[in-house]
């Protein structure tokens, strides 16, 4: 029992690892090192069943120690650099391990009523469109995976992640989904607005799409059609979700639900 949900839960936990400490290796030796205790303790004594906010609280520990031993500021990425690092292990949590505050706060050992104001305030006011599918181009991984987080945050899901215009192109042909969030430099010369093109083409359809750049100088009207919005790296991580809310805003007659 406890090795299925461990292998269940694996890539959620190095999820937030990863963003969490800000680097992959870093996140990776820390879950490690908290699943090496676990076979210790299952071979020196009877285990009774784990559970997934036993593994979580276990791993935040780890997590915390190595933060506070670092005694630096966290090398994150830049789009959480303006949270405390409170609100990423809340927001992290609350995302990735889809936790309810009141897990939340027994996880991270803050009161609920602090967490609850906390994630009221990163939880969008006033939900105009229905939820949908979003499918994201980035050849970040990294970047990719924090899109993904703020997509579901902003209260609609991921249909997809594509790191090259070929993947995306694929994604496609097999997904629902009503907006593109498409970084607009991708790696070996392709670009995001190729990616889009290509996808309207194989899809039949005008998909709105919102670009992501850290070049917005080198960005003209003419190579994007703006019809979602324009993003500039780094972002302030509300401004995605405000930014895909307000591009689904301006197309009514997108079936939001796909």
């Amino acid at each position: 029992m406890n090795s299925s949900i461990i292998s269940e839960e694996l890539p959620s936990l190095r999820s937030y690892a990863h963003l969490l400490v800000g680097e992959v290796a870093a996140g990776d030796e820390i879950v490690s090192a908290m699943l090496r205790d676990f076979v210790f303790d299952a071979q020196t004594s009877e285990l009774p069943d784990i559970s997934r906010e036993c593994l979580f609280q276990t791993l935040d520990a780890k997590l915390l120690d190595r933060l506070q031993l670092d005694c630096a500021e966290v090398e994150t990425v830049p789009e959480l650099q303006g949270l405390s690092l409170h609100e990423r292990r809340c927001l992290l949590l609350t995302v990735i391990g889809r936790f309810d505050p009141f897990q939340v706060a027994s996880i991270t050992g803050a009161s609920l009523e602090s967490v609850e104001g906390l994630l009221s305030r990163m939880t969008p006011a006033v939900v105009t469109v229905e939820a949908t599918g979003v499918l994201i181009i980035e050849d970040d991984p990294y970047m990719a995976e924090l899109l993904g987080i703020l997509v579901e945050q902003a209260g609609h899901r991921v249909a997809g992640i594509a790191h090259s215009l070929a993947e995306a192109v694929k994604l496609a042909r097999s997904q629902e989904f009503g907006l593109i969030l498409s970084d607009v430099e991708l790696n070996q010369k392709q670009s995001g607005p190729d990616a889009v093109r290509s996808i309207q083409a194989e899809v039949g359809r005008q998909v709105p799409a919102v670009y992501i750049t850290a070049h917005p100088d080198r960005v003209s009207s003419d190579e994007v059609e703006l019809e979602g919005g324009l993003i500039s790296k780094p972002f302030d991580i509300w401004r995605v979700r405000d930014v895909i809310a307000e591009a689904l805003r301006r197309l009514p007659t997108i079936q939001t639900g796909m």
